[in-house]
């Protein structure tokens, strides 16, 4: 049976010493007195967290385009729409619940980071990003282009094209992000983090 599987570090950040649990120099200060302690806010200045906020932040924007701009032409882009919004809910979802996990408890963050999930859920959401981003912009481009032409003839609006040209690019953007969390979770891995 192997020894120790779990390590964890002495400090969780560089104004922090001892436990992980300990609330030295947590929360916001206001006056004399600290508030939101169980906040651990050290994350989001984290390279960790700036790539969990971009991931949400941008998989966000994508969801709500989907929805506001994309519906009324979801017939028309066929299983390219679906697929791209499956994608964008499953890992929008997920991402949120680590986020607030790790935004609440610095000891989660790191046992799940220095687990293999963080490393095949980023990578997962990857290459699902790239290749949904990839299927919608075929069918945006094969499907929306041409009735877009036909309405900017007329002197119509089609809003839908545009909408989702920017979806399908801030798509691939999210799913290059999730690449590098990809990369960084595996160097947290291996201890090289």
């Amino acid at each position: 049976m192997p020894s120790a599987v779990i390590r964890m570090p002495p400090a969780a950040g560089p104004h922090r010493a001892g436990h992980l649990n300990e609330r030295g120099n947590r929360g916001v200060r206001i006056c004399c007195c600290r508030v939101l302690t169980c906040v651990n806010l050290d994350f989001f200045v984290s390279k960790n967290g700036i790539l969990k906020c971009f991931e949400l932040v941008l998989g966000w924007f994508c969801q709500t385009m989907l929805v506001q701009f994309g519906m009324d032409s979801a017939k028309d882009i066929g299983e390219a729409f679906w697929g791209f919004l499956t994608t964008c809910s499953a890992f929008l979802l997920t991402t949120t619940i680590l986020l607030l996990c790790y935004t609440v408890s610095a000891r989660t963050f790191h046992l799940v980071r220095q687990s293999i999930f963080e490393v095949v859920y980023n990578g997962l959401a990857c290459v699902m990003y790239l290749s949904a981003s990839s299927y919608l912009g075929f069918a945006v481009n094969v499907f929306l282009y041409p009735k877009f032409l036909m309405f900017k003839t007329t002197g119509g609006i089609h809003s839908a094209y545009p909408a989702m040209t920017a979806v399908y690019y801030m798509g691939g953007i999210v799913g290059l992000v999730y690449g590098v969390d990809t990369f960084v979770a595996y160097r947290h891995l291996k201890g090289f983090a």
